[in-house]
C-alpha cells in the first residue's frame, strides 16, 4: 500500500489534580534549567524536544561554547523529552521539577553520561543501558533455545542464563523502586518493562502469559505517561501479541481486535487516557489498511458516556467523526458530479447489485499492479460495477494508461491527489483503497486487497 500519511497521536495539555495528591514532588509546569558538558561538542547546536506519544515537538535549541558546556532555561511541564546533538546523537531526559544537570564525555557512546543532582536521571540512564543489554543478549540466546536440543546441557545452560539475566534486571529495579518509589523515572520504568518469561512452558503458553500480564505494573490512570513515548512502545508490543501468522486477513483483523478490547478495557479508567489510546491507534491502524479494527475502534469499546465530561466527549466525536462516515452499513459518501470526460455522474447510474469503489493512483505502483486483476474479477462477477478514484492529475499519462489497459470503468478525478475532499470524506490514508456498495449504495464491506474482496464475495455466497 502507498501510505500518504504517518502514525501521529493525539496532543496532551491536561493532568488532573490527583496527581498532585500523590506525587507532590513533581511539579507539573514549572521553571526547569538544564545545563550539561559535552566533551569535544564545541560551538555546535543542541535541539530540546518534548514528546507526546510517538510525536517529538520542538521546544527550544541552544548552543555549546567552546568547552562543550550549555544551559536551557525553560518553563516545562513534567515529562519525557530528548536532547538532540546537530551530529544525530541524542539522550532521553526526565523532567520532574528539578534540574537537570550531566557531563556527557564522549558523546559518541550514548550511554557514557555522568549527571549531577539528578537522580532521575541517572536511573533512568542505567535502566536504559541495562535494558538494552538483557535484550541484546537474550535475542542472541532465543534461537539457540528454540532450535537445541533440550537433551543437551548447553541447551540448559542457555536457559539457565536467558533466566539470569531476566533476574539481574528485575533485581535491580527492584533495588531502584525500594530507594525511589515514587519518582517519574520509576514510573517510566515499571510502565516499560515486560512480564518475566518461563522457557520451560511452550511457546503458546508463554504468549497467552505475556498477553495476560502484560500490563500488571502499568497505571493507566498516570496521564504523565502520555508525556512520553513509553505507553505508546508497550501498546505496540503487547499488539505484536496478537499477530495472526499466515491467516486471512480476517483472522488478523480478529486477533487485534482481541488485544485492543482489552487495552481499552485499562485506558476507559481515566478519560484523558481513553481519548490518547484512541487517538493514536484508530489511526495508526487506519494506515495499516485495517477497516475492521477501525471500524471496532470506532464503536468506542468499554466508552462510558455518562462519566465523560462534556469537552472530552467532544475530543472523542472528533477523532472518531471521519472514521464514523465510512462504517458498514453507512450511506456512501458522495463522489463528484462529473467524471474525467465531462459525463455527469450520480449513484443512480450505477444499476449492478453491487459496487466496488477503488480510490488509486497512477504512480502507486500496488495500484498499477492491483488494476488487470480488478479487470479478471469484473469479468468474473457481472453483478459488480467499478468506480475508479484517482488521486492523481487528469495528466496524458493517466489517460495513456486507462486506454491501454482497457480500464473500461468510470473514472473521477477532481486533480487534487491528496487534498481531495474524497480523501477525507472516505478517510483514505493509502492506495489502494477499497470499498464494496450494496444495491441502496451503502458500505457492505471495506477489503484491504483483492484477496480478501475474493473471501467476501465466497462467503457471501455460502
Amino acid at each position: 500500500m502507498c501510505v500518504m500519511r504517518h502514525w501521529s497521536v493525539f496532543g496532551f495539555s491536561w493532568l488532573v489534580f490527583v496527581v498532585l495528591l500523590v506525587f507532590p514532588q513533581i511539579a507539573l509546569i514549572a521553571q526547569h534549567q538544564i545545563t550539561g558538558t559535552i566533551a569535544g561538542y564545541a560551538n555546535r547546536k543542541l535541539f530540546l524536544e518534548a514528546y507526546q506519544g510517538e510525536n517529538l515537538f520542538p521546544v527550544d535549541t541552544a548552543k555549546t561554547n567552546e568547552e562543550g558546556a550549555f544551559s536551557f532555561d525553560e518553563t516545562l511541564e513534567s515529562g519525557l523529552y530528548r536532547l538532540s546533538l546537530a551530529a544525530g546523537q541524542s539522550v532521553q531526559l526526565v523532567i520532574d521539577g528539578s534540574p537537570v544537570q550531566f557531563v556527557w564525555n564522549n558523546y559518541q557512546q550514548n550511554r557514557q553520561i555522568q549527571f549531577i543532582n539528578s537522580p532521575e536521571n541517572q536511573i533512568w540512564n542505567d535502566y536504559q543501558v541495562l535494558r538494552d543489554e538483557t535484550f541484546f543478549l537474550q535475542d542472541l540466546l532465543k534461537p539457540v533455545i528454540r532450535d537445541y536440543d533440550p537433551e543437551k546441557k548447553f541447551y540448559r545452560l542457555a536457559v539457565k542464563e536467558f533466566d539470569s539475566l531476566q533476574r539481574r534486571m528485575e533485581s535491580k529495579v527492584d533495588g531502584w523502586v525500594s530507594q525511589h518509589p515514587q519518582s517519574l523515572a520509576i514510573r517510566f520504568i515499571r510502565t516499560d518493562m515486560h512480564p518475566a518469561i518461563d522457557l520451560t512452558t511452550s511457546f503458546k503458553s508463554q504468549r497467552e502469559n505475556l498477553k495476560q500480564h502484560f500490563f500488571d505494573h502499568t497505571d493507566f490512570g498516570d496521564t504523565l505517561l502520555i508525556r512520553s513515548n513509553i505507553l505508546t512502545r508497550k501498546m505496540i508490543d503487547f499488539l505484536s501479541l496478537f499477530q495472526a501468522q499466515e491467516e486471512s486477513m480476517q483472522a488478523i483483523q480478529f486477533e487485534f481486535i482481541k488485544g485492543l478490547n482489552m487495552l481499552f478495557e485499562k485506558a476507559a479508567i481515566e478519560p484523558k487516557m481513553y481519548v490518547f489510546v484512541l487517538d493514536y491507534l484508530i489511526e495508526g491502524f487506519a494506515q495499516l489498511g485495517l477497516p475492521a479494527v477501525t471500524d471496532y475502534i470506532s464503536s468506542l469499546p468499554h466508552f462510558e458516556q455518562l462519566c465523560m465530561e462534556t469537552e472530552t466527549y467532544m475530543e472523542i466525536e472528533q477523532i472518531i467523526g471521519p472514521y464514523r462516515s465510512t462504517l458498514l452499513g453507512e450511506p456512501a459518501p458522495d463522489l463528484l458530479p462529473e467524471d474525467i470526460d465531462g459525463n455527469p455522474f450520480g449513484w443512480d447510474q450505477l444499476t449492478k447489485p453491487q459496487t466496488l469503489i477503488v480510490f488509486w493512483s497512477i504512480s502507486c505502483p500496488h495500484c498499477i499492479e492491483l488494476m488487470p486483476k480488478l479487470k479478471d474479477f469484473v469479468d468474473q462477477h457481472p453483478d459488480f460495477e467499478i468506480v475508479s478514484v484517482v488521486l492523481s492529475p487528469d495528466n496524458k499519462v493517466l489517460r495513456e494508461f486507462i486506454d491501454q489497459e482497457k480500464l473500461d470503468w468510470i473514472h473521477l478525478s477532481d486533480g487534487l491527489g491528496w487534498d481531495s475532499p474524497m480523501v477525507k470524506e472516505y478517510n483514505i490514508f493509502g492506495t489502494p483503497s477499497l470499498f464494496v456498495l450494496d444495491a441502496e449504495k451503502k458500505i457492505a464491506a471495506k477489503p484491504s486487497g483483492i484477496a480478501e474482496l475474493k473471501e467476501i464475495v465466497s462467503m457471501r455466497k455460502n
